[in-house]
């Protein structure tokens, strides 16, 4: 009976967990986060949440530490929306900063130097990353899918910017430090800032502002997205969350599993070779 040849089943076997390997990090298109209860929230806060002027939002508002929020009236919260109690924002928040690590995924594009704007930008779905963003004209979102901003600081939008295209319940604008919509702007998606939010006046957001950890700061402004808003379940007990700060990737155990099975059939191969050696 003939050999079997060690070598170039090792040759085999090394190649398919390369192959594998590749895969599981190449085939991962951008993905949106499940909210939970704050997906019921157009604004959620920390600290507080103030407002000047006639702005307007169809979901919840809230904050998560407590206390009511300034300015409302004349703001305007719903319907469906209401003004949500302490217990409930922090629910939402807790849900929030499960999120904000969700959508830490993998670069498709990293933009290299301090700021990039992301004006006259046509992009596709995908997750796109820089070490902070600004957009002092028009962004266009073209096809259907997923699109994650992750900044390791800031947003800043000039007077006037825009995002055209795009699905609003399926953009996301992750911020490690804060986000500041500049007057007139008008963005589409949901913007997860670690710290605070800021729409200065007239600026219009399609999507949600949720700070996780400071405040958010509203200007006559018009907030929708109420597609996007969901119905959501409270908790009788609810235990606080540390912030996610987003710098520990998750692990992905399909390289660990796939090396584990194949080092596997190489021993078990190597004991068939030595028994028909004997």
């Amino acid at each position: 009976m003939a050999k079997v040849n060690i070598k170039l089943i090792m040759t085999a076997v090394v190649t398919l967990v390369a192959t594998i390997a590749i895969g599981s990090t190449s085939a991962h298109a951008a993905t949106s986060p499940q909210l939970g209860v704050a997906g019921s929230y157009s604004v959620l806060g920390h600290t507080t949440v103030t407002n000047t002027g006639a702005t307007t939002m169809p979901g919840d508002l809230g904050i998560s530490i407590g206390g009511a929020p300034v300015g409302f009236p004349p703001g305007v919260v719903g319907p469906p929306g209401t003004i949500r109690n302490a217990a409930d924002s922090l629910a939402a928040q807790n849900d929030n900063t499960a999120a904000f690590g969700f959508i830490d995924q993998g670069c498709d594009v990293t933009y290299p130097g301090i700021f990039k704007d992301l004006v006259g930008e046509n992009l596709v779905p995908g997750v796109y990353c820089a070490d902070a963003f600004e957009l002092s004209g028009t962004l266009t979102l073209s096809g259907q899918g997923v699109w994650i901003f992750k900044s390791a600081s800031t947003l800043t939008t000039s007077s006037g910017a825009s995002v055209v295209g795009g699905d609003p319940c399926n953009v996301w604008w992750r911020e490690v430090s804060s986000a500041a919509l500049g007057t007139n702007t008008s963005l589409t998606g949901n913007v997860l800032a670690l710290t605070s939010i800021t729409l200065q006046t007239g600026a219009s957001l399609d999507g949600r502002a949720l700070a996780q950890t400071g405040a958010v700061t509203l200007d006559d402004n018009t907030i929708t997205g109420s597609t996007c808003l969901t119905t959501p379940v409270y908790k009788e007990s609810v235990t606080p969350k540390l912030p996610n700060t987003g710098l520990q990737p998750k692990a992905d155990n399909t390289i660990l599993i796939t090396a584990a099975v194949a080092t596997s059939i190489l021993l078990a191969l190597l004991f068939i070779q030595k028994k028909r050696s004997v």
